[in-house]
């Protein structure tokens, strides 16, 4: 276990250490929480983040730690047991293994298998990336540049078409879910929007 006592510091052991888990404090000197989480999901759209808080705790900043990628929002004092039962049982979770519940429905992807409620879906590698690239940054634009470089490692505009038709399969995909859009933001890039995730 490393321990960082600011946003600055944990973002360099975090690219040092590369931790299977990050427990992240919303207050932190010179970066608050919610910087520190953005920037390692710029990188890493995996690594399980769970963020605690003992003043920050409004149902905006809740919501905006769920949208940044936090998979719990938790409120000091918090029974340290209950954080290591959590933390056991994230680590016991299969690391391609990742899951999404929006209104009723559940949706896990593990590599090319994409299952949404009880039908599951084999797709090809570069639509499950990007779908996973979006589910974790849910209701944030995400400029098109970025998902090329992440998904296809090169932004070059002889790229747009096979991200277009990426988008193209996934909405098919994902049309049954309420409420769940992948939409287009003109000139940026694309945003998936629900009514409600967690």
């Amino acid at each position: 276990m490393e321990v960082a006592c600011s946003g600055e510091d944990g973002l360099l052991l975090f690219a040092k250490e590369n931790p299977d888990i990050v427990l992240l404090d919303v207050i932190l000197p010179n970066m608050d929480g919610f910087s520190v989480i953005s920037e390692i999901r710029v990188k890493n759209s995996h690594v399980p983040i769970i963020m605690v808080t003992g003043t920050e705790f409004s149902e905006e900043n809740q919501i905006r730690g769920y949208q940044l990628g936090t998979i719990n929002y938790m409120k000091k004092l918090v029974i340290p047991y209950a954080i290591l039962s959590l933390i056991q049982n994230l680590l016991l979770i299969p690391s391609d293994v990742r899951k999404f519940n929006i209104d009723t429905n559940a949706i896990t992807i593990q590599g090319q298998l994409v299952t949404i409620g009880d039908l599951s879906y084999d797709v090809i590698e570069k639509d499950s990336k990007v779908l996973l690239f979006l589910l974790d940054r849910i209701g944030q634009i995400v400029n098109r540049s970025i998902i090329l470089n992440h998904i296809w490692y090169d932004d070059h505009p002889d790229k747009n078409n096979l991200l277009d038709s990426s988008i193209l399969r996934l909405r098919k995909l994902v049309k049954e879910i309420p409420g769940m859009k992948i939409k287009s933001i003109y000139g940026f890039g694309y945003m998936i929007t629900t009514e409600n995730v967690t």
